[in-house]
Parts: C-alpha cells; structure tokens; sequence
C-alpha cells in the first residue's frame, strides 16, 4: 500500500441472511447438505440483505473524510468493518496505524465498577498499560469533568456522564486514525465544543479521520472531502459541499427526482471539479437572476420558479454593504391543492457553515389553501450584519400538515450568492456585531 494511503477500501461488501421464520434457518443448516447427497440443487431459505454492495475508497494520511446517508445506508456496517468488529462477506480493508474508534461508547465498561476503574479497564482493552494509564488518568479525569462521581459505580450514572467518562478514555489515545460515528453528538455543547477541539487537534497533527454524522454542517466545516452512501451502495466520494449538495437532493425528492438530480450532475460537471471550487461551477451560482428550472416538477405540489434579491430601493442588486439590508424574493408556482405552504431560506459561508436561517413559520406569515394553480411571492428581509465575504441562499418551500411536521415541496440550493463588502475593515470572522473601543489611562 501507497506510504500515502491510511485506509483502503477495495469491493467491499457485507450480506446477511434474512429468514421470515426460525423453522427457515433450521431447514437452511439440514436440508442443503441432503439435496446435494441426492445430487438435486440445494434449495435457498433465506433471503439475502446487502448491506455494503462493492464499496471501494481511500482515505489519505492527514486526511479526514465525511461518510454521509440516510439511516439503513451502510454507515455503521462500514465502520465496524474497517475497525475488525465485523467481518465482510467480500471485499478487503487495509489500514496503516493505530486506529482509535469512537463508535459505541462505554462498551467495555462493568456497570459494577467504579468510573476509575474503569478507565483502567476500558484503556487495557484498548491496549495501554497501566503505567500508560497511570501517566493519563489525571487527563481523562480533567477531559470527562464528572468530578466526585469518579470513584461511583457507573451504573448510578447518566447516560450524559457515561459517554462523557467513555469519550475521555478514548481521547487520552494518540491514534493514526480515528473512527467517529455520531460521538461528537454526546453530552451538552461545553462537552461538545471539548470534543470538536479535540478532532481538531489530532487533525492538526496528521490524524487521518473518518466521520460518520447526519450533521451536513459538521461535515462541511471538518472534511476535505466526504462519500455518500444510499442503500449500501457508494454513490458519491468527492469534495465535501459537493456531497452534502447530492445528499439534500437525496433527503428532499423522490427516488426518480434524485436519479434526474444525479444525471444532471454528471451531465453538467467534470469529475474532482466540486461546485464552488472552479470558475465555472463559481459562474453558473452567480448567474442566479430570474431563473427557471427544468422540465422535472411533473407531480408536485409546487415549485420555486423563480428568484432574485433586492437593495432597499427595490433595485436588483448581488453586492452590499456590510449592515446594509437585502430582500430576497423568490415566486412559487402552486400546481395542485395544498393545505398550507410554508418559505424558508438558508444562508451558507463558503465551507458550508450555516450562517442564519428562517421561515415563514416563525414569522406568523404561511398561506393557507392557495389556490391551484396559482403563483404565491415570498418576500424575506435580511440586515447584512456580515463580515465581508460571499454567501450562499438556499431556498426551500413545504407543505404544513401539523404544527411539527411538514412535507418539502422543492429546494434550491446555493442558487443566490450574497456577496458582501465593507468601506474599511472593522471586524472578522462571520458576524459584523457592532462594536466600539474606548481608551483610558489608569492612574497609578
């Protein structure tokens, strides 16, 4: 394997047996070894369940890489193969280091035992010694912050102060490789925060990492790149916002809309050309103005159909200023009867880091039973309370059906960029709060 390469992933593939009745999978350990006795085709009494099918990537030293997909996609079979926990049905996995993963917390954990305890035992099976733990404990100790609770049995924890104490144990590792699924998740946003500084710091010292998150932004923000993983089979592994883009096509439409969305794709972009990046893909988002979509809004409720975005005078504009306010208006063409539509819009930086985002819901305004068909204007009105730099609009309409669940309708995504500047630098960062400095001098 290449000096260069951490983990390869060649035709991998995992199938289990599915048998509708426990009498199935008695008659599937006796009766095909009497068929073939009386030279006849052994007879099949299960079903087979591809849950990875001929999954091949790399991940590079240094690297970290986003694995992305609905629930039931493969995710987590993926990475229990690739740490030894389970075996494929084909296929191989090759890595080059110390692995550490972070899949199901406190597994090796004795409910009976003290939290001290075990951190000695949890760090055995993960292969320190105890001089190696001694010289830690007082890290995993700080990192958890479960205080006195330490020396309780962790049976009289909460689940918050057990993925705590479980996440510290395998922080105080310095792998070559770290595998993450959903762990960054755990306990309140001061642990979080703890958890990201920590993935941050073994990047920054030539950890490779693969991620597994429903969190787009996570992804966007930690990974270079990222794979798309639908129905055990690899559908994407490319440059991260170019996959969160092909995963929102996934989550938000249809299986035949997704596979239009994945035609126009190769149709229209270049492999390792991720949108964003190259000038082209960087002019087909600014040209946002008055457009129109497709031919493929065939049995929907409603469409965006077209977008534009405003300065305070009504004139159309792409550039402001710094606190300057913008009216993003977009219309909805209303094709069959609705109960309640419902507008939202999404601003993005570049890396894909969410920047502000609301809704017609949260304002008191979505339109009830629009009439079909009909065309509806929505109107949002944003101050640019921004630092300079482009931003990305994400448009989205739904339909309500109660006060907590609703049906997505259509979305564009990345179709406005906001591009704002600012006369003379005052601040950096995302957000351009508003600030002044005084100077005194202090007596002695």
């Amino acid at each position: 394997m290449s000096s260069e390469i951490a983990i390869k992933v060649e035709n991998l593939s995992k199938c289990y047996q599915i048998y509708d009745h426990p009498r199935d999978r008695l008659k599937q350990m006796l009766l095909p070894k009497m068929q073939r006795l009386v030279t006849q085709t052994p007879h099949q009494y299960y079903r087979e369940f591809w849950a990875l099918k001929d999954v091949s990537f790399d991940v590079k030293k240094g690297e970290t890489v986003g694995v992305i997909g609905r629930n039931g996609s493969g995710k987590s079979t993926l990475l229990q193969i690739i740490t030894g926990t389970l075996a494929p049905t084909s296929g191989s996995v090759t890595t080059h280091g110390r692995i550490a993963a972070l899949l199901e917390l406190g597994s090796g954990f004795n409910p009976d035992f003290t939290g001290r305890e075990n951190v000695y035992l949890n760090g055995a099976l993960l292969g320190l010694t105890t001089a190696q733990i001694d010289e830690k404990f007082d890290v995993i100790a700080a990192f958890a912050d479960i205080g006195d609770h330490l020396n309780q049995p962790v049976k009289t924890y909460s689940s918050g102060m057990y993925v705590r104490l479980a996440f510290a144990v395998q922080a105080c590792l310095e792998p070559d490789i770290l595998i993450v699924d959903e762990a960054l998740s755990v306990g309140d946003e001061k642990f979080q925060r703890k958890c990201f500084d920590y993935v941050e710091r073994l990047r920054s010292n030539g950890c490779s990492i693969l991620l597994v998150t429903h969190s787009t932004a996570t992804i966007e923000k930690f990974c270079q790149r990222a794979m798309l993983l639908h129905q055990g089979k690899l559908h994407g592994f490319s440059a991260a916002k170019e996959i969160v883009d092909q995963y929102h096509a996934l989550l938000y439409s249809d299986e035949k809309a997704y596979l239009r969305y994945l035609n126009q794709q190769t149709e229209s972009r270049k492999p390792e050309q991720p949108l964003g990046v190259t000038p082209a893909a960087d002019s087909a988002l600014e040209s946002h103005t008055v457009q129109r979509p497709s031919d493929d809004s065939a049995g929907l409720k409603a469409v965006i159909t077209e977008w534009d975005t405003l300065d305070a005078s009504g004139e159309s504009v792409e550039v402001f200023r710094t606190g300057e306010s913008a009216r993003i208006c977009f219309l909805v063409e209303v094709i069959q009867p609705i109960k309640e539509i419902q507008a939202g819009i999404l601003l993005r930086t570049v890396e894909g880091v969410a920047v502000f985002g609301t809704s017609s819901l949260y304002h008191g305004k979505n339109y009830s039973h629009p009439e079909a068909p009909s065309k509806l204007k929505f109107e949002f009105s944003i101050a640019l309370d921004l630092c300079p730099a482009s931003y990305f609009v994400t448009l989205a309409i739904a339909e309500a059906i109660t006060a907590n669940d609703m049906n997505y309708l259509d979305r564009k995504t990345d179709v406005i960029v906001l591009k704002v500047n600012q006369p003379r630098m005052l601040s950096t960062g995302i957000a351009a709060l508003n600030s002044s400095v005084e100077v005194f001098p202090v007596e002695r």
